[in-house]
Protein backbone atom coordinates (compact mmCIF):
# COMPACT_ATOMS: atom_id res chain seq x y z
CA UNK A 1 0.00 0.00 0.00
CA UNK A 2 3.06 2.46 -0.65
CA UNK A 3 1.62 6.01 -0.89
CA UNK A 4 3.26 9.11 -2.18
CA UNK A 5 2.08 12.91 -1.43
CA UNK A 6 3.16 16.27 -0.96
CA UNK A 7 2.24 16.35 3.45
CA UNK A 8 1.73 13.27 5.46
CA UNK A 9 -0.45 14.40 8.69
CA UNK A 10 0.08 11.98 11.36
CA UNK A 11 -3.07 12.00 13.86
CA UNK A 12 -6.81 12.69 12.87
CA UNK A 13 -7.35 14.89 16.51
CA UNK A 14 -8.64 18.27 15.93
CA UNK A 15 -5.55 19.49 15.17
CA UNK A 16 -4.20 16.98 12.37
CA UNK A 17 -7.85 18.11 10.62
CA UNK A 18 -7.45 21.33 10.64
CA UNK A 19 -3.68 21.12 8.88
CA UNK A 20 -4.79 18.80 6.80
CA UNK A 21 -8.21 20.67 5.69
CA UNK A 22 -6.24 23.90 5.10
CA UNK A 23 -3.78 22.16 3.51
CA UNK A 24 -5.40 20.36 1.08
CA UNK A 25 -8.11 23.66 0.19
CA UNK A 26 -4.45 25.33 -0.76
CA UNK A 27 -4.46 22.36 -3.16
CA UNK A 28 -1.69 19.93 -1.83
CA UNK A 29 -2.11 16.39 -1.97
CA UNK A 30 -2.28 14.97 2.18
CA UNK A 31 -2.78 11.88 3.27
CA UNK A 32 -3.76 11.20 6.82
CA UNK A 33 -2.46 8.61 9.06
CA UNK A 34 -4.64 7.60 12.15
CA UNK A 35 -4.07 4.80 14.45
CA UNK A 36 -8.37 4.47 15.65
CA UNK A 37 -10.90 3.62 13.71
CA UNK A 38 -12.39 6.96 14.14
CA UNK A 39 -11.53 10.72 13.54
CA UNK A 40 -11.71 12.98 16.43
CA UNK A 41 -8.62 11.55 18.70
CA UNK A 42 -9.58 12.99 22.16
CA UNK A 43 -13.16 13.84 20.96
CA UNK A 44 -14.62 10.64 21.24
CA UNK A 45 -18.50 10.83 21.35
CA UNK A 46 -20.88 7.73 21.72
CA UNK A 47 -24.64 7.80 22.29
CA UNK A 48 -27.09 6.46 24.46
CA UNK A 49 -28.43 3.07 22.70
CA UNK A 50 -32.19 4.30 24.29
CA UNK A 51 -32.31 7.82 23.45
CA UNK A 52 -29.53 8.51 21.31
CA UNK A 53 -28.49 11.41 23.90
CA UNK A 54 -24.43 12.21 23.10
CA UNK A 55 -22.17 10.94 25.52
CA UNK A 56 -18.98 12.59 24.96
CA UNK A 57 -16.04 10.25 26.31
CA UNK A 58 -13.48 12.51 26.04
CA UNK A 59 -13.45 16.53 25.13
CA UNK A 60 -16.83 17.60 26.75
CA UNK A 61 -17.62 21.51 27.19
CA UNK A 62 -17.18 24.22 24.90
CA UNK A 63 -15.42 26.75 27.30
CA UNK A 64 -16.21 30.27 26.89
CA UNK A 65 -16.52 31.71 23.11
CA UNK A 66 -13.86 30.83 21.24
CA UNK A 67 -14.08 31.70 17.52
CA UNK A 68 -12.48 28.86 15.69
CA UNK A 69 -15.06 26.32 17.40
CA UNK A 70 -18.03 28.91 16.91
CA UNK A 71 -16.96 29.23 13.50
CA UNK A 72 -16.28 25.60 13.11
CA UNK A 73 -20.02 24.70 14.96
CA UNK A 74 -22.03 27.14 12.40
CA UNK A 75 -20.51 25.34 9.15
CA UNK A 76 -21.45 22.09 11.01
CA UNK A 77 -25.15 23.59 11.81
CA UNK A 78 -24.43 22.10 15.37
CA UNK A 79 -26.59 24.08 17.79
CA UNK A 80 -24.51 24.60 21.47
CA UNK A 81 -26.70 25.43 24.36
CA UNK A 82 -25.05 26.70 27.45
CA UNK A 83 -24.60 24.47 30.23
CA UNK A 84 -26.36 24.72 34.05
CA UNK A 85 -23.18 26.38 35.41
CA UNK A 86 -24.67 26.23 39.31
CA UNK A 87 -22.01 24.25 41.32
CA UNK A 88 -22.76 22.78 45.27
CA UNK A 89 -19.56 21.47 47.43
CA UNK A 90 -19.37 18.68 50.08
CA UNK A 91 -17.85 20.56 52.53
CA UNK A 92 -17.08 19.17 56.03
CA UNK A 93 -20.51 16.34 55.53
CA UNK A 94 -22.97 18.73 54.08
CA UNK A 95 -23.68 19.90 50.42
CA UNK A 96 -24.04 23.66 50.00
CA UNK A 97 -23.68 26.39 46.92
CA UNK A 98 -19.85 27.38 46.75
CA UNK A 99 -20.00 29.85 43.57
CA UNK A 100 -18.56 32.65 45.66
CA UNK A 101 -15.36 29.99 46.51
CA UNK A 102 -14.17 30.63 42.83
CA UNK A 103 -12.53 33.60 42.95
CA UNK A 104 -9.53 32.09 43.70
CA UNK A 105 -8.76 32.02 39.85
CA UNK A 106 -8.55 35.26 39.90
CA UNK A 107 -4.88 35.25 42.59
CA UNK A 108 -4.05 31.83 39.89
CA UNK A 109 -4.50 34.24 36.95
CA UNK A 110 -2.53 36.93 38.78
CA UNK A 111 1.00 34.55 39.28
CA UNK A 112 4.38 36.14 38.18
CA UNK A 113 7.70 35.42 37.35
CA UNK A 114 9.73 33.40 38.49
CA UNK A 115 7.63 29.77 38.04
CA UNK A 116 7.32 27.75 40.73
CA UNK A 117 4.59 24.85 41.52
CA UNK A 118 1.15 26.14 41.88
CA UNK A 119 0.95 24.48 45.03
CA UNK A 120 3.67 26.73 46.25
CA UNK A 121 1.53 29.91 45.48
CA UNK A 122 -1.31 27.79 47.12
CA UNK A 123 0.28 27.26 50.26
CA UNK A 124 1.51 30.66 50.31
CA UNK A 125 -1.88 32.16 50.46
CA UNK A 126 -3.03 29.60 52.54
CA UNK A 127 -0.23 30.58 55.37
CA UNK A 128 -0.87 34.52 54.73
CA UNK A 129 -4.08 33.64 55.57
CA UNK A 130 -5.65 35.44 52.29
CA UNK A 131 -7.56 31.97 51.69
CA UNK A 132 -10.13 29.67 54.03
CA UNK A 133 -9.12 26.46 54.42
CA UNK A 134 -12.43 25.92 52.55
CA UNK A 135 -10.97 27.80 49.66
CA UNK A 136 -7.47 26.22 49.72
CA UNK A 137 -8.84 22.92 49.51
CA UNK A 138 -11.09 24.10 46.59
CA UNK A 139 -7.77 25.48 44.52
CA UNK A 140 -5.94 22.35 44.60
CA UNK A 141 -9.42 20.02 43.86
CA UNK A 142 -9.84 22.42 40.57
CA UNK A 143 -5.96 22.62 39.63
CA UNK A 144 -5.72 18.64 39.87
CA UNK A 145 -9.22 17.96 38.04
CA UNK A 146 -9.91 20.72 35.67
CA UNK A 147 -6.03 20.73 34.53
CA UNK A 148 -5.30 17.41 34.97
CA UNK A 149 -2.24 18.41 36.99
CA UNK A 150 -0.42 17.78 40.25
CA UNK A 151 0.19 20.82 42.36
CA UNK A 152 3.34 19.83 43.88
CA UNK A 153 4.84 20.33 39.90
CA UNK A 154 2.76 21.92 37.56
CA UNK A 155 3.92 25.27 36.52
CA UNK A 156 1.80 28.09 38.29
CA UNK A 157 2.79 30.74 35.63
CA UNK A 158 0.78 27.89 32.69
CA UNK A 159 -1.73 28.11 34.49
CA UNK A 160 -2.17 31.61 34.92
CA UNK A 161 -1.51 31.87 31.42
CA UNK A 162 -4.16 29.51 30.69
CA UNK A 163 -6.44 31.12 33.17
CA UNK A 164 -5.87 34.86 31.65
CA UNK A 165 -6.61 33.05 27.40
CA UNK A 166 -9.77 31.81 29.30
CA UNK A 167 -11.23 35.09 30.50
CA UNK A 168 -10.67 36.52 26.88
CA UNK A 169 -12.55 33.51 25.84
CA UNK A 170 -15.47 34.50 27.77
CA UNK A 171 -14.38 32.32 30.79
CA UNK A 172 -14.64 28.29 31.97
CA UNK A 173 -18.93 27.95 31.81
CA UNK A 174 -19.24 25.28 29.61
CA UNK A 175 -21.97 25.03 26.91
CA UNK A 176 -22.45 21.93 24.73
CA UNK A 177 -22.60 21.10 21.45
CA UNK A 178 -26.36 19.51 21.55
CA UNK A 179 -26.26 17.16 18.70
CA UNK A 180 -22.52 15.94 20.08
CA UNK A 181 -18.93 17.43 19.97
CA UNK A 182 -17.78 14.99 16.89
CA UNK A 183 -20.58 16.38 15.13
CA UNK A 184 -18.81 19.92 15.47
CA UNK A 185 -15.57 18.51 13.87
CA UNK A 186 -17.77 16.58 10.65
CA UNK A 187 -16.66 19.73 8.26
CA UNK A 188 -13.08 18.82 8.39
CA UNK A 189 -14.10 15.06 8.09
CA UNK A 190 -16.50 15.34 5.21
CA UNK A 191 -14.13 18.04 3.02
CA UNK A 192 -11.12 14.76 3.60
CA UNK A 193 -13.17 11.98 2.45
CA UNK A 194 -14.39 13.86 -0.56
CA UNK A 195 -10.82 13.46 -1.70
CA UNK A 196 -9.89 9.66 -2.19
CA UNK A 197 -6.69 8.16 -0.33
CA UNK A 198 -6.97 11.09 2.15
CA UNK A 199 -8.02 9.66 5.62
CA UNK A 200 -6.35 6.18 6.97
CA UNK A 201 -7.57 4.85 9.84
CA UNK A 202 -6.30 1.59 11.73
CA UNK A 203 -2.48 3.26 10.21
CA UNK A 204 -0.26 3.48 13.18
CA UNK A 205 2.78 5.37 12.38
CA UNK A 206 5.76 3.07 13.95
CA UNK A 207 8.85 5.12 11.86
CA UNK A 208 9.54 7.92 10.51
CA UNK A 209 12.83 8.23 8.44
CA UNK A 210 13.25 11.73 7.36
CA UNK A 211 15.62 14.28 5.72
CA UNK A 212 15.51 17.83 4.69
CA UNK A 213 15.02 15.93 1.13
CA UNK A 214 11.33 14.49 2.42
CA UNK A 215 9.88 12.30 4.81
CA UNK A 216 9.10 8.19 4.74
CA UNK A 217 7.12 6.79 7.42
CA UNK A 218 6.46 3.19 8.36
CA UNK A 219 2.80 2.12 9.13
CA UNK A 220 0.84 -1.12 10.14
CA UNK A 221 -2.63 -1.84 11.34
CA UNK A 222 -3.11 -1.92 15.25
CA UNK A 223 -3.11 -5.90 14.62
CA UNK A 224 0.32 -5.51 12.70
CA UNK A 225 -0.20 -6.09 9.10
CA UNK A 226 2.33 -3.94 7.36
CA UNK A 227 1.07 -1.01 5.33
CA UNK A 228 4.13 -0.36 3.60
CA UNK A 229 5.72 3.20 3.26
CA UNK A 230 3.75 6.68 2.77
CA UNK A 231 6.35 9.23 1.55
CA UNK A 232 5.80 12.86 1.58
CA UNK A 233 8.07 16.10 1.01
CA UNK A 234 6.96 17.14 4.97
CA UNK A 235 5.12 15.89 7.58
CA UNK A 236 3.10 17.63 10.22
CA UNK A 237 2.83 15.52 13.92
CA UNK A 238 0.03 15.94 15.87
CA UNK A 239 0.46 12.80 18.28
CA UNK A 240 -0.48 14.04 21.93
CA UNK A 241 2.54 14.06 24.64
CA UNK A 242 1.88 10.91 25.65
CA UNK A 243 2.58 9.44 22.93
CA UNK A 244 5.53 11.49 22.00
CA UNK A 245 7.29 10.13 24.87
CA UNK A 246 6.53 6.45 24.56
CA UNK A 247 9.33 4.48 23.84
CA UNK A 248 9.22 1.49 21.22
CA UNK A 249 7.97 -1.28 21.28
CA UNK A 250 5.60 0.01 23.75
CA UNK A 251 1.97 0.25 21.49
CA UNK A 252 1.51 3.42 19.69
CA UNK A 253 5.26 4.92 20.02
CA UNK A 254 7.01 6.57 17.50
CA UNK A 255 11.09 5.59 16.22
CA UNK A 256 12.01 9.46 14.87
CA UNK A 257 15.34 7.78 12.48
CA UNK A 258 17.61 10.12 12.57
CA UNK A 259 16.90 11.05 16.53
CA UNK A 260 15.41 14.58 17.03
CA UNK A 261 17.34 15.51 20.06
CA UNK A 262 15.52 19.07 20.54
CA UNK A 263 12.19 17.35 20.37
CA UNK A 264 13.16 14.29 22.47
CA UNK A 265 14.43 16.94 24.85
CA UNK A 266 11.24 19.21 24.94
CA UNK A 267 8.77 16.05 25.74
CA UNK A 268 10.64 15.07 28.48
CA UNK A 269 10.13 18.08 30.50
CA UNK A 270 6.28 18.01 29.96
CA UNK A 271 4.10 15.80 31.06
CA UNK A 272 0.65 13.90 30.33
CA UNK A 273 -2.17 14.94 32.98
CA UNK A 274 -3.82 11.57 33.76
CA UNK A 275 -7.91 11.99 32.96
CA UNK A 276 -10.76 9.13 34.08
CA UNK A 277 -14.17 9.66 33.26
CA UNK A 278 -16.94 7.79 34.15
CA UNK A 279 -20.47 8.00 32.93
CA UNK A 280 -23.75 6.63 34.95
CA UNK A 281 -27.60 5.90 33.83
CA UNK A 282 -30.04 6.19 36.46
CA UNK A 283 -33.57 4.77 36.17
CA UNK A 284 -34.83 8.35 37.10
CA UNK A 285 -32.49 11.86 37.41
CA UNK A 286 -32.85 11.47 41.56
CA UNK A 287 -30.73 14.53 41.46
CA UNK A 288 -33.94 16.54 39.56
CA UNK A 289 -35.80 15.49 41.93
CA UNK A 290 -34.49 16.75 45.24
CA UNK A 291 -35.70 20.15 46.59
CA UNK A 292 -31.65 20.52 48.02
CA UNK A 293 -29.86 19.55 44.30
CA UNK A 294 -32.15 19.94 42.01
CA UNK A 295 -30.56 23.83 40.79
CA UNK A 296 -26.94 22.31 40.37
CA UNK A 297 -25.18 21.39 37.49
CA UNK A 298 -22.00 20.63 39.08
CA UNK A 299 -21.10 18.95 42.36
CA UNK A 300 -17.51 18.76 43.97
CA UNK A 301 -16.58 16.77 46.39
CA UNK A 302 -12.72 17.09 47.81
CA UNK A 303 -10.80 14.71 48.72
CA UNK A 304 -13.22 12.10 47.49
CA UNK A 305 -11.76 9.20 44.73
CA UNK A 306 -13.78 10.68 42.05
CA UNK A 307 -14.61 14.62 43.61
CA UNK A 308 -16.07 16.49 40.53
CA UNK A 309 -19.56 15.06 38.79
CA UNK A 310 -22.02 17.11 36.54
CA UNK A 311 -25.21 16.54 34.62
CA UNK A 312 -25.94 16.48 30.53
CA UNK A 313 -27.60 20.14 30.93
CA UNK A 314 -29.00 21.91 28.80
CA UNK A 315 -30.11 18.09 27.68
CA UNK A 316 -32.06 16.13 29.70
CA UNK A 317 -30.82 12.93 30.52
CA UNK A 318 -30.59 10.45 33.17
CA UNK A 319 -26.43 10.58 33.42
CA UNK A 320 -24.29 12.16 35.95
CA UNK A 321 -20.73 12.35 34.59
CA UNK A 322 -17.90 11.91 37.08
CA UNK A 323 -14.58 13.32 35.93
CA UNK A 324 -11.37 12.89 38.08
CA UNK A 325 -8.04 14.18 37.29
CA UNK A 326 -4.07 14.13 38.73
CA UNK A 327 -3.81 12.33 41.57
CA UNK A 328 -6.99 11.03 41.81
CA UNK A 329 -7.13 9.49 38.11
CA UNK A 330 -3.67 8.03 37.93
CA UNK A 331 -4.75 6.07 41.48
CA UNK A 332 -8.37 4.77 39.73
CA UNK A 333 -6.17 3.91 36.53
CA UNK A 334 -4.17 0.98 38.96
CA UNK A 335 -7.76 -0.41 39.85
CA UNK A 336 -9.97 -2.73 38.07
CA UNK A 337 -12.96 -1.89 36.09
CA UNK A 338 -15.16 -2.87 38.97
CA UNK A 339 -13.47 -1.16 41.50
CA UNK A 340 -13.67 2.19 39.80
CA UNK A 341 -17.35 1.61 39.64
CA UNK A 342 -17.33 0.70 43.43
CA UNK A 343 -15.28 4.01 43.97
CA UNK A 344 -17.48 6.13 41.75
CA UNK A 345 -20.77 4.60 43.38
CA UNK A 346 -19.30 5.83 46.76
CA UNK A 347 -18.01 9.04 45.94
CA UNK A 348 -22.26 9.88 44.94
CA UNK A 349 -23.60 8.51 48.09
CA UNK A 350 -21.50 10.77 50.25
CA UNK A 351 -22.48 13.64 48.12
CA UNK A 352 -26.01 12.54 47.87
CA UNK A 353 -26.28 10.67 51.02
CA UNK A 354 -27.57 7.89 49.46
CA UNK A 355 -26.87 4.32 50.29
CA UNK A 356 -25.02 2.07 47.81
CA UNK A 357 -27.59 0.06 48.16
CA UNK A 358 -30.02 2.72 47.00
CA UNK A 359 -27.93 3.57 43.88
CA UNK A 360 -27.01 0.40 42.97
CA UNK A 361 -31.01 0.15 42.69
CA UNK A 362 -31.26 3.07 40.88
CA UNK A 363 -28.01 2.58 38.28
CA UNK A 364 -29.28 1.13 35.01
CA UNK A 365 -25.71 0.93 32.94
CA UNK A 366 -22.35 2.99 33.30
CA UNK A 367 -18.94 3.74 31.02
CA UNK A 368 -16.19 4.07 32.22
CA UNK A 369 -13.18 5.96 29.69
CA UNK A 370 -9.51 5.70 31.20
CA UNK A 371 -7.05 8.24 28.84
CA UNK A 372 -4.15 6.56 30.25
CA UNK A 373 -5.09 3.34 28.61
CA UNK A 374 -5.63 4.33 25.58
CA UNK A 375 -2.25 3.84 23.40
CA UNK A 376 -2.54 6.53 21.06
CA UNK A 377 -2.97 9.05 23.76
CA UNK A 378 -2.02 7.91 26.98
CA UNK A 379 -3.07 10.05 28.91
CA UNK A 380 -5.97 13.55 28.94
CA UNK A 381 -3.62 16.08 28.01
CA UNK A 382 -1.06 18.20 28.21
CA UNK A 383 0.48 19.11 31.67
CA UNK A 384 3.81 21.98 31.95
CA UNK A 385 5.43 21.53 34.50
CA UNK A 386 7.60 24.11 36.48
CA UNK A 387 10.03 25.56 34.96
CA UNK A 388 8.86 24.33 31.73
CA UNK A 389 6.92 26.36 29.80
CA UNK A 390 9.64 26.97 27.57
CA UNK A 391 9.36 23.26 26.40
CA UNK A 392 6.21 23.71 24.38
CA UNK A 393 7.99 26.30 22.07
CA UNK A 394 10.64 24.16 21.43
CA UNK A 395 8.15 20.85 20.67
CA UNK A 396 5.74 23.41 18.46
CA UNK A 397 9.39 24.29 16.43
CA UNK A 398 9.73 22.97 12.69
CA UNK A 399 12.78 20.77 12.16
CA UNK A 400 14.75 21.63 9.01
CA UNK A 401 11.43 22.39 6.99
CA UNK A 402 10.83 19.12 7.18
CA UNK A 403 8.84 18.07 10.01
CA UNK A 404 5.66 19.94 11.85
CA UNK A 405 4.17 19.89 14.89
CA UNK A 406 0.63 20.64 16.19
CA UNK A 407 -1.56 19.56 18.61
CA UNK A 408 -3.14 21.08 21.88
CA UNK A 409 0.55 20.90 23.84
CA UNK A 410 1.88 23.20 21.36
CA UNK A 411 -0.51 26.38 21.74
CA UNK A 412 1.83 28.97 23.22
CA UNK A 413 -0.96 31.47 24.19
CA UNK A 414 -2.68 29.51 26.93
CA UNK A 415 -5.65 27.66 24.74
CA UNK A 416 -3.10 24.16 25.84
CA UNK A 417 -5.68 21.23 26.84
CA UNK A 418 -8.60 22.32 24.39
CA UNK A 419 -9.83 21.70 21.30
CA UNK A 420 -10.07 25.14 19.64
CA UNK A 421 -6.57 25.18 20.66
CA UNK A 422 -5.29 22.19 19.42
CA UNK A 423 -7.01 23.72 16.15
CA UNK A 424 -5.73 26.55 16.17
CA UNK A 425 -2.11 24.39 16.17
CA UNK A 426 -3.25 22.83 13.15
CA UNK A 427 -3.88 25.89 11.06
CA UNK A 428 -0.41 27.08 12.37
CA UNK A 429 1.17 24.60 11.19
CA UNK A 430 -0.82 24.54 7.93
CA UNK A 431 0.52 28.04 7.27
CA UNK A 432 4.22 27.07 8.07
CA UNK A 433 4.27 24.15 5.58
CA UNK A 434 2.64 26.61 3.18
CA UNK A 435 5.38 29.12 3.86
CA UNK A 436 8.17 26.18 3.63
CA UNK A 437 6.54 25.35 0.28
CA UNK A 438 6.66 29.26 -1.33
CA UNK A 439 10.45 29.49 0.39
CA UNK A 440 11.15 26.43 -1.89
CA UNK A 441 9.40 27.45 -4.89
Amino acid sequence: MDCSCDVLVLGAGASGLAAADRLSRAGLRVVVLEARDRPGGRVDTVRDVLDGVPLELGAEFIHGKPPLLQKLARRARVKVGVGNDTHALLWRGRLEGEDASFDFVEDLAAAEPPDRPVGQLIAEHARTGHWSERKVRLARAYVEGFYAATVDTASALAIARMERAAVTLGGIAGSRSLQGYDRVLQPLVRGLMRRPRTLFFNAVAEQIRWSPRGVEVRARTREGAPLGIFRARRAVVTLPVGVLKASPPEPGAVRFLPRVPEKERAVARLDMGPLVKVLLRFRAPFWEEREDTRRYGHFHGPGLAIPTWWTLSPLRSRYLVGWAGGPEAEALSRLREDEVLRQAMASLGRIFKLSRRTLQEQLESWRLQDWQREPFTRGGYAVIPSGAVDAMEALARPVQGTLFFAGEATHLEGEEGTVHGALATGLRAAREVLAAVRAAG
